[in-house]
């Protein structure tokens, strides 16, 4: 089968996953209530002598689309003009590539510790110096004692889809090697409320023990292949980029505790290639 099938394959499980509003799905539009993240932590932080207030975080509205419906019309001839050419030819390489990541890095500002990661790595030479790869993650990040959020919040965790492309500055036959890579990366943070959070919303009161809000990465950075073998690969790579959040939870706080930020990332992966 062609390379070209198989990144058509992986292209679709990218846009499949940003399609779905990452992981956590996108939260509902609401309307009328304007309660913010902060108040929401700030609750969730006080013990059982402090005194309790109900949030309003607005009720769930219908949602309009208003569009008009278009019908296109394709003839048999410009159907088979319009078929797409051959894909590959037999001087081009085709290699698919099979691997684990694992690393951590550091956010800006004073919300979180840092984070730890690691997932899996599917990929493949479009060329002998250009790979892409699609990752799939797990994030660790560990919200700082003393802010806001690790007053009010726990347990919280990050799934991600990490979607990049690498170019070799050295050639594939060198047993060392420098690459440059840069990406983006969707997820979606959760975590649980320390106490259960009281709010009114959609008509009615709610309780709420648990919360997540999606995420958005852009990076560049530079990578060294420690080991390069005819179908193995292990390397080092340093990373920084911007990292932004959704401007409301799930469930309808308004997000004034997790600003725009940079971060930067340090990951070591190993690699199959077929």
């Amino acid at each position: 089968m062609r390379l070209g099938l198989h990144l058509a394959g992986l292209l679709s499980l990218v846009v499949l996953a940003s399609g779905c509003a990452i992981f956590g799905g996108s939260p509902p539009e609401r309307s009328g209530g304007d309660a913010t993240l902060t108040q929401a932590a700030r609750e969730a932080g006080k013990d059982s002598t402090e005194k309790r207030k109900r949030l309003d975080v607005g009720d769930q509205g219908p949602i309009v689309r208003k569009g008009s419906e278009t019908s296109v019309t394709v003839t048999e001839d410009e159907y088979e003009s319009s078929s797409p050419p051959a894909v590959g030819s037999p001087s081009t390489p085709e290699h698919l590539t099979l691997g684990l990541v694992g690393g951590g890095g550091t956010l800006g500002g004073h919300v979180f510790e840092g984070f730890g990661l690691g997932g899996v790595d599917i990929g493949g030479f479009v060329t002998p110096r250009w790979r892409v790869d699609l990752g799939l993650l797990v994030l660790t990040p560990n919200f700082t004692a003393a802010s806001v959020a690790g007053q009010g919040l726990e347990d919280e965790f990050e799934l991600g889809a990490d979607f990049s492309g690498r170019f070799y500055l050295t050639p594939s036959h060198t047993f060392l090697g420098v690459y440059s890579l840069a990406g983006l990366r969707v997820g979606t943070l959760f975590w649980s409320y320390r106490r259960p959070v009281d709010v009114i919303t959609d008509g009615g009161p709610k309780t709420i023990e648990d919360d997540h809000l999606n995420t958005y990465s852009l990076y560049s950075g530079l990578g060294v292949s420690l080991v390069q073998a005819r179908h193995f690969h292990s390397g080092l790579n340093l990373t920084g980029g911007v990292r932004l959040y959704d401007p409301k939870t799930f469930e309808g706080f308004r997000n004034d505790l997790f600003p725009t930020t940079g971060y930067t990332q340090l990951a070591f992966d190993v690699t199959y290639k077929f």
